[in-house]
């Protein structure tokens, strides 16, 4: 299976995936999947995003865009956004639920990084199941992650 990197406001790395296998005849069938993230959004709409400060300092090689960014204490940052009653990540670009993707995905902080999408690895995540429900979204299973095929 290979990543395709697909240009597009609404794609990201990982957004595509696309393999190909030989079928009768010689046919190249492909099969693409889009990933569940980008109709959704809700972890950047449901959790304070908090990270250590160094991570938006471009000498010690952060890469967080520091005007994204206020301060939470002495050592941490927040995403601008996140400390509200109703979070919301100002890097979210998009309608959560519907079409929503990180405005600065290639520079995302750790934390965002290190949240599993439920099922992506074959276990569910207590992260995406809790803030999908305050969304009022359905849980991801596994079958979310099945590879639909499409005409190529």
């Amino acid at each position: 299976m290979q990543v395709l990197t697909v240009e597009g406001p609404r794609t990201r790395a990982f957004d595509v995936l696309e393999s190909r296998c030989c079928a009768p005849g010689g046919a190249l069938p492909t099969f693409r999947m889009v990933h569940p993230c980008l109709s959704c959004g809700a972890c950047c709409a449901y959790f304070r995003v908090a990270f250590h400060w160094s991570e938006a300092d471009a000498s010690l090689s952060g890469v967080v865009p520091p005007a994204l960014t206020e301060t939470l204490d002495p050592h941490r940052l927040v995403m601008r956004g996140t400390q509200a009653s109703r979070p919301r990540c100002t890097a979210l670009q998009g309608t959560v639920g519907d079409a929503a993707h990180c405005g600065i995905y290639e520079r995302r902080p750790s934390v965002c990084r290190e949240v599993e999408p439920s099922w992506e690895f074959g276990r569910p995540s207590a992260q995406c199941d809790k803030a999908r429900l305050g969304h009022g979204l359905s849980l991801l299973t596994p079958d979310d992650w099945a590879v639909a095929a499409t005409a190529a």
